[in-house]
């Protein structure tokens, strides 16, 4: 599991491409990833770029960030 921080850090990357998707709430688990709840809707995040965020977070480039703000409900 991850903590937080990544989530947060991940949010804030993706406002700074589109402010509507709202703030933090909580997430719940789905295979293969995460799905996040905002102040304004939803969306999935994949495992893969949370490891990467956690781990290095310059290799999440901002193609996979739009990919998961295309999940956006």
């Amino acid at each position: 599991m991850y903590s937080s921080y990544v989530i947060y850090e991940l949010l804030i990357r993706m406002q700074s491409l589109d402010p509507a998707i709202g703030d933090y709430l909580s997430f719940k688990r789905l295979k293969g990833g995460i799905c996040v709840q905002t102040t304004k809707g939803s969306l999935d995040i994949p495992d893969n770029v949370l490891d990467l965020q956690f781990n290095n977070p310059n290799a999440v480039n901002t193609v996979a960030l739009l990919e998961i703000i295309s999940s956006y409900r």
